[in-house]
């Protein structure tokens, strides 16, 4: 079973440390038992898989590719280009991150293809719906059960997932979760193990053919994990002034933690974990590709990425010896086309959060001269 209880006894005790208000104490303990139920659901489907479908345990993951970098720095825009790539590529969606196993896949596809027979209006009726539920967050991360998601969110029922910190505004209790690299081998390789047998079941379940295209900000702390357990992996590591991603991340997550009903006073207080959380980020980052072959990894500016994507999704194919079909050719094209007619939004001022610019420019200053990020 893949269900961290050390990691759950520890998360459980934060959840209700601080004398939260019934709101939030609400919310915490009903995501947490939630993930900890869908852990045992899951737990049991993959035990299933082994009897059903052993073939999954064999299945090749021929050179998968990894999209990451800090949060807010156009890994999305750049994944769901890479997406229209589907002669070559397969991404998890939304509901396949929730249904991990080969099982649970074929019996909601079957289902599906069963109800849709009956009703053919419902998948546009779902997908309305998905669209009036979540308005509030399109914005900002373009949200649906059939889309380009990231696999992250598969370590959150093991309770191995970064992404749980936006319950809490404990993110030094929680650094162990931000960066898996720095933990002990046999906890990486337990993760890596659960990560790499949900990849085998989607590549089996979409055509055991298929190279995994994966996009994870919050894999800049398991870059070191990925890259050894998945020794022809490609990474594409997206690079962006933390001025103006570290702001943008420490709005995103005050704006939740807001909703969620977490004192002001704690919300404010955690502002520089988040900042020297992200600077380390940064330096891993930077620290592990470097150690790896130049043919293995391409990192992106956002600035390029942003002025001139087509341009930047070609370079990036031809330096990691990517075949780039006429088909995604033309796709490429239209799409960027569509891109270079939004507003790009302006960055938040750091000032207007308290953030310490010195705690940035300091320690990151000689990575981001170095890459031309600051001049």
């Amino acid at each position: 079973m893949s269900f961290h209880f050390g990691n759950y006894a520890k998360i459980m005790k934060l959840a209700v440390s601080g004398r939260p208000n019934r709101k939030l104490f609400t919310i915490r303990l009903t995501s947490l038992q939630a993930f900890a139920g869908l852990s045992f659901v899951n737990s049991v489907f993959q035990r299933l898989d082994r009897l059903l479908y052993p073939e999954v345990d064999d299945t090749p993951i021929p050179q998968p590719v990894f999209i990451t970098g800090a949060a807010r720095s156009g890994t999305t825009f750049f994944h769901r280009l890479l997406c229209m790539d589907d002669q070559h590529f397969e991404h998890f969606r939304l509901w396949e991150i929730a249904l991990p196993s080969l099982s649970q896949k074929k019996l909601a596809r079957s289902i599906a293809r069963g109800v849709t027979r009956i009703a053919p209006s419902l998948p546009a009726a779902i997908e309305a719906w998905e669209q009036r539920q979540f308005q509030s967050v399109q914005d900002l991360h373009k949200f649906g059960f059939n889309m380009p998601e990231e696999d992250e969110f598969l370590f959150l029922t093991p309770f191995g997932s970064a992404t749980i910190t936006v319950l809490f505004p404990c993110l030094d209790e929680l650094q162990h979760l931000v960066m898996l690299d720095a933990q002990p081998a046999d906890e990486r390789e337990r993760m890596m193990k659960f990560y790499r047998r949900c990849v085998q079941a989607q590549l089996r379940f979409h055509g055991a053919n298929r190279t995994l295209l994966s996009k994870n900000p919050a894999f800049v702390g398991k870059v070191r994990s990925i890259a050894t357990e998945f020794p022809d992996a490609k990474i594409i590591y997206l690079l962006r002034n933390p001025l103006e991603t570290i702001p943008s991340v420490v709005n995103l997550l005050q704006t939740a933690w807001r909703g969620l009903g977490v004192p002001e006073e704690e919300i404010l207080a955690h502002t520089p974990a988040i900042v020297a959380s992200f600077v380390r980020d940064y330096q891993h980052a930077i620290h592990v590709l470097r150690e790896l072959p130049d043919d293995r990894y391409q990192i992106v500016l956002y600035e390029d990425l942003v002025h001139d994507p087509e341009t930047t999704v070609r370079r990036v194919y031809r330096e990691l010896g990517l075949p780039l079909s006429d088909a995604f050719s033309s796709k490429l094209v239209a799409a960027c086309q569509r891109a270079a007619e939004r507003e790009p939004k302006a960055p938040h001022d750091p000032a207007t959060f308290g953030i310490d610019v010195d705690a940035i420019q300091t320690p990151l200053r000689p990575i981001m001269e170095e890459l031309g990020v600051w001049k």
